[in-house]
C-alpha cells in the first residue's frame, strides 16, 4: 500500500475515493492534521492514481470526478455479491459429513424410503392391500377421485416403480441430484420444487396417455434440467452436472421415444425436463438481477 498524496477537504477526499473505486483501484482514506491522506493498495496502480489525484486537485468539480459516485456504488455492490457467493460456496466438510445423510437432506431420504417401501409392497408382497389403486393419478381415467378430495394422487405416482432396474436407476439419479440440490437450496424449497415437477409431469402424462404410469423419472429429469441449466447460466451458485452425465441423460431421454426401450412415460419425462429447465433459468435470472442491486 502506497501513500499518493493528501486532499485538504474531507468531502473532496470522499469524492476522489469514489472515483478511484469506479476505476477499479482499491484505496483507503486516513485523517491527518493537514487533510485526508489517500492510500492505494495495488502498487501497479499507484502511478495512474497519482496522475488522477493531480488532475483532481486542479479541477475537483470536473464531471468525471463529480459523477463517479454511482459507478463506485455499482462496483462495491458487485464486489459484495461476489464475496457473498464465495461464502455460500464454501463448505466446511468436517461439519457437513459429520451429520447423517438424513439430517443433510431429509426430503431426499424420505422419498427414497417411500419408494423402496412401496416397491416391496407392490412387487414382493403383491400389493395385497390394494395400495397401487389408491396411488395412481386416477383409477377410472377421469378426474373424479381428485375432485372428491384425493389430491395426493397428483403426486403419488412418482413413488411407485415397476421393476428392479426401474427403481434402481431412478433412485441412483434421485440420490445424487437430490442431495446436491437439497443441501444447496434447503429442504423446504427443494420439496416445493419436487412437488411442482411431480404434479406438472404427472398431469401432462395423464392428459396425453392415460392414468396407468408410475416412476420417479419425470422428477429426476426435472432435477437434471434444473441443475444443468443452473450450471450453465449461474456457475457461481455451486450447482452443476458434468458434460458427460448431461449427454447421457439427454441421449436416454431421446432413446425413450424409440421402440427399443418399451413402454415409457415419455410425457412425464418431457414435462419434468421442461419444468426443471424453466426453474433453473428463472433461478439464475433472479440471482443475476439481485446481484445488480
Amino acid at each position: 500500500m502506497r501513500h499518493i498524496g493528501t486532499i485538504p477537504d474531507s468531502d473532496q477526499a470522499a469524492r476522489f475515493q469514489g472515483f478511484l473505486i469506479a476505476q477499479g483501484t482499491k484505496c483507503r482514506l486516513d485523517d491527518e492534521a493537514d487533510g485526508v491522506a489517500v492510500w492505494v493498495y495495488d502498487d501497479d496502480r499507484v502511478p495512474a492514481a497519482r496522475q488522477h489525484l493531480a488532475e483532481f486537485l486542479a479541477t475537483p468539480d470536473d464531471a468525471r470526478f463529480r459523477d463517479a459516485d454511482k459507478q463506485a456504488a455499482a462496483v462495491l455492490r458487485e464486489e459484495a455479491a461476489k464475496r457473498k457467493a464465495a461464502r455460500r460456496n464454501t463448505v466446511v466438510m468436517s461439519q457437513r459429513w459429520s451429520r447423517p445423510a438424513g439430517m443433510q437432506a431429509p426430503i431426499t431420504v424420505a422419498i427414497l424410503v417411500a419408494c423402496v417401501y412401496l416397491f416391496v409392497e407392490t412387487e414382493f408382497l403383491k400389493d395385497q392391500r390394494g395400495i397401487m389403486l389408491r396411488l395412481f393419478i386416477s383409477d377410472d381415467g377421469t378426474w373424479t377421485a381428485i375432485r372428491n378430495g384425493e389430491v395426493w394422487r397428483l403426486f403419488t405416482p412418482v413413488l411407485m416403480h415397476g421393476g428392479v432396474l426401474h427403481i434402481l436407476c431412478n433412485l441412483l439419479w434421485w440420490w445424487d441430484l437430490g442431495l446436491m440440490i437439497e443441501n444447496r437450496r434447503g429442504s423446504l424449497r427443494f420439496l416445493l420444487m419436487v412437488i411442482a415437477i411431480a404434479v406438472g409431469s404427472n398431469v401432462l402424462q395423464f392428459e396425453m396417455d392415460g392414468p396407468r404410469f408410475l416412476g420417479l423419472s419425470g422428477v429426476v429429469f426435472g432435477l437434471f434440467g434444473y441443475v444443468w441449466v443452473k450450471g450453465k447460466l449461474d456457475p457461481s451458485d455451486g450447482l452443476g452436472i458434468s458434460d458427460q452425465n448431461a449427454v447421457w441423460m439427454l441421449v436416454w431421454f431421446v432413446l425413450c421415444f424409440t421402440p427399443f426401450v418399451g413402454n415409457i412415460a415419455n410425457w412425464a419425462h418431457t414435462g419434468g425436463l421442461v419444468l426443471g429447465v424453466l426453474f433453473g433459468a428463472l433461478s439464475a435470472l433472479w440471482r443475476q438481477t439481485m446481484s445488480r442491486r
